[in-house]
């Protein structure tokens, strides 16, 4: 059997081939979620849009959201042509509004999180380990999900950080909080009375997107494909989560094709609509290096080898 170095060397000249261009999909994915994001709470107040419908619509988009400033992090969608890297920078800052979590924070955070992956208080996602335990976790890791951005950037980067880069944090978190007030101040200056009056319809659809998109985001985003929070090596320390039948493609592109989070943590160049057709090539290089490869049942999670192999009989 080749070594592992060997074998490591082979998957990331593929991964390789997956990278370098801009990444068109997730710019346009950026454009839609940013103007039906912002659209919706305007939707809302004007025109009545059901809450109903607005709620969930806005969670899914705060999905959609983090998946581009997720990408925008680790320069995918630039490709690392560093005469693009104004348009990976300019869509981060653009998604980072929709969670209220600025792009200049969340690089570090996020990048420190790659570095120490499931070690404990050194990993800064480390708060969604228990985030299944109670309510009182759940709460807690949704809150820790958007504070550790902040604490983390106040504690590790602001003293050290170039002053340049500070101001643009702080003018990320003031356009954020500019885009959650200008529909209430439109509708207020241009609005009837009964347009007016559904100012706390829009203000619940914010908190509550806002409060179920981070949850699902934590969920899928670092719970479940880091669980059980504790391998530490770089094939070992995220899953790979196989959806069998006819709907496994949209049921991947729905989970933003993060159902292949270890493409992500061992090649992090990669664009997130690339990862399952990369996971289909070097898999068995995965499978040998001892990666975590599960299949979804009703019975929860099945460890399986590449070609579908139930590895609990």
């Amino acid at each position: 059997m080749e070594s592992a170095s060997v074998l490591n060397k082979s998957a990331i000249d593929v991964a390789r081939g997956y990278s370098g261009k801009i990444a068109w999909p997730t710019i346009v994915l950026c454009i839609l979620v940013f103007i039906v994001y912002w659209t919706l709470p305007f939707l809302v107040m004007l025109n009545g849009l059901s809450l109903f419908v607005a709620i969930p619509l806005m969670t899914i988009l705060t999905y959609g959201g983090y998946t581009v400033l997720h990408d925008s992090v680790h320069g995918c969608i630039s490709g690392n042509i560093k005469s693009s890297q104004w348009l990976n920078d300019g869509l981060g800052y653009l998604a980072a509004t929709l969670m209220l979590t600025p792009l200049t924070a969340h690089r570090h955070e996020h990048l420190r999180h790659h570095r120490n992956t499931n070690q404990g208080a050194d990993d800064p996602d480390n708060y969604s380990a228990d985030m299944v335990k109670s309510p009182s976790h759940l709460l807690r890791s949704t809150w820790a999900a958007i504070s550790v951005q902040y604490s983390f950037y106040m504690s590790e980067r602001w003293d050290s950080a170039p002053r340049r880069q500070n101001i643009v944090l702080i003018l990320e978190i003031a356009f954020g909080i500019l885009l959650r007030a200008l529909p209430f101040v439109v509708v207020y200056l241009l609005g009837d009375a009964e347009q007016i009056a559904r100012w706390w319809k829009a203000l619940l659809l914010f908190v509550a997107a806002g409060f179920f998109g981070t949850v699902i985001l934590v969920y899928f985003f670092a719970y479940i494909v880091h669980h059980p929070h504790q391998d530490q090596d770089r094939y070992l320390n995220t899953s790979t989560i196989l959806i069998p039948g006819p709907f496994s493609y949209p049921l991947t592109m729905l989970w933003g094709y993060q159902n292949y989070h270890s493409i992500h943590h061992l090649f992090p160049w990669v664009p997130f609509y690339q990862y399952r057709k990369l996971f289909d090539q070097v898999s068995p290089i995965m499978e040998t290096m001892g990666a975590p490869i599960y299949q979804i049942t009703w019975r929860g999670l099945r460890p399986i080898s590449v070609n579908g192999t139930d590895k609990t009989q």
